[in-house]
């Protein structure tokens, strides 16, 4: 296995890399591209892998790609000629973060799925603010408000959404739109 920051040294070789899905969509013949970053914070390396096929992959699974490395308008990829050969090793949905983790390592997290557990501190029609026990760290989720959730303020929650960057408001948040993502109340036993 290497790293992504060694694919130019094994051009037209056979590899294997790792990393966490940043973005995928199908194309028009039927393949799929999936961009992958590094595992490491510190190493912000990113690739494409192109799969001849289709696989279940969403935003923030960790996957294993066996592919050959090519140069493609000017940019390397991993060329995976079965999607068989690229294995989900962790879903995003089973993974769970403090907000500690996501507030001092944005860079690791960002336009990945994340689950976050806390408290909603103050609730409007469309966001809302999830803060830590501590209530150290903050981080706004927005949710689509015609999905049925029932929770109110004071709750302890469970939140698996996409963590991105928000321009307008120049800040990072939890956007929780998709059909994938989940608010759920902790049911106190």
């Amino acid at each position: 296995m290497i790293d992504l920051h060694e694919i130019p040294d094994y051009e037209g070789k056979q590899v294997i890399v790792e990393g966490v899905v940043t973005e995928h969509r199908t194309t028009t013949y039927g393949g799929q591209i999936i961009e992958i970053k590094n595992l490491d914070s510190k190493n912000s390396s990113k690739t494409i892998v192109f799969v001849e096929g289709e696989t279940p992959v969403e935003y923030g699974d960790i996957i294993q790609a066996t592919g050959t490395v090519q140069k493609y308008k000017g940019e390397w990829e991993i060329v995976v000629n079965n999607e068989r050969f690229v294995k989900i090793l962790r879903k995003w949905s089973n993974i769970t973060f403090p907000l500690w983790q996501l507030a001092e390592n944005p860079n690791k997290y960002v336009g990945t799925n994340v689950n976050v557990t806390g408290f909603i501190d103050r609730k409007y029609d469309a966001y809302f603010y999830l803060v830590d026990s501590e209530e150290q760290y903050t981080v706004a989720v927005y949710y689509d408000s015609s999905r049925f959730y029932n929770f109110s303020q004071g709750d302890a929650v469970y939140v698996g959404a996409r963590f991105v960057y928000d321009a307008e408001t120049m800040r990072f948040v939890l956007s929780a739109k998709e059909k994938t993502h989940s608010i759920s109340v902790i049911k106190e036993e």
